[in-house]
């Protein structure tokens, strides 16, 4: 199988990059002019998704199988305030994604979130009904649309809150509360937001399963628990690295006036993960451990 991925220097996408080159011819796409990683079996380009005449050419020489989008503007408070650019690069970027899919009958699988859901009712399953509350959310379930009618063959996987260690510029909520309390800094971490934390290297392993099984429409992917607070989960992560839990002072989301608004009671089920895959989704304990 030939996989482009694309936002390969990112978070997920370094992982991906990982996990498919090990038997798999892989590209890779993002806005950096070089490569995070590098590893055999892996070739990399300066794209971006919205780049309509550079993505042709690379789907002319590279001719993927399948691509894994992995590519999008996930600053939440940063669409809010830049609708334009969260639009283009969520919604026209996907758009080229499935023409181009659609031409070369490559399989399109898309990255989506629990933000397309108002958090009134978590954690959701993949037949609940979308509500999006703040801009980042609506794009992404735009983009879930413009596949849906798009008349290819697709697997759009839902996740949240993504942890673990990368290359490069990327960052997560895990490594920044380990800095702040590794240089005893107080942070306030919200009570009332609650998700099921995943780890990214357990995510590129479970979508590199279900892309080799060929699973095809809507799959939640995410960690393997009930769902917890993010204050609960900074908790954890300060006992597992043996930090300072005092540091850590509980806020309600109200509280920090944001600019986006955020779904509270969020997270994802996963009991058809469980069905269709053999990949044990990690839960906070076993993610956090792995990383150690």
């Amino acid at each position: 199988m030939r996989v482009l991925i694309t936002g390969s220097n990112g978070l997920l996408g370094q992982k991906l990059v990982k996990t498919f080159s090990s038997n798999h011819r892989t590209s890779g796409i993002d806005l950096q002019t070089e490569p995070f990683i590098t590893t055999p079996n892996f070739s990399y380009q300066n794209i971006n998704i919205t780049e309509k005449g550079k993505l042709e050419e690379l789907f002319a020489s590279f001719k993927p199988d399948a691509v894994i989008n992995a590519g999008a503007y996930t600053d939440v408070d940063g669409c809010e305030n830049n609708r334009k650019k969260a639009w283009e690069v969520n919604v026209e970027g996907v758009k080229n994604l499935s023409r181009l899919c659609r031409e070369n009958k490559a399989k399109l699988v898309q990255l989506s979130t629990d933000y397309i859901f108002d958090g009134k009712a978590g954690p959701y399953s993949e037949e609940d009904t979308p509500n999006p509350k703040g801009y980042y959310g609506v794009t992404k379930l735009e983009s879930e649309k413009v596949i849906l009618d798009s008349k290819i063959d697709f697997l759009i996987v839902r996740t949240n809150v993504l942890y673990g260690k990368s290359l490069g510029e990327t960052h997560d909520f895990v490594l920044w509360l380990i800095q702040k309390l590794k240089n005893r800094q107080e942070v306030k971490i919200v009570t009332d937001q609650y998700s099921n934390p995943t780890l990214a290297d357990n995510l590129a392993e479970a979508i590199k399963e279900a892309a080799e099984k060929n699973i095809s429409g809507v799959l939640n992917i995410a960690g393997g628990e009930k769902v917890l607070s993010r204050y609960e989960f900074a908790l954890k992560i300060a006992e597992k690295f043996n930090l300072d839990q005092s540091l850590i002072k509980k806020v309600l989301t109200s509280e920090l006036n944001l600019p986006a608004p955020r779904p509270l009671k969020g997270g994802l089920k996963i009991d058809k993960a469980k069905k269709l895959l053999e990949t044990e989704l990690l839960d906070v304990d076993k993610g956090l451990e792995y990383i150690r």
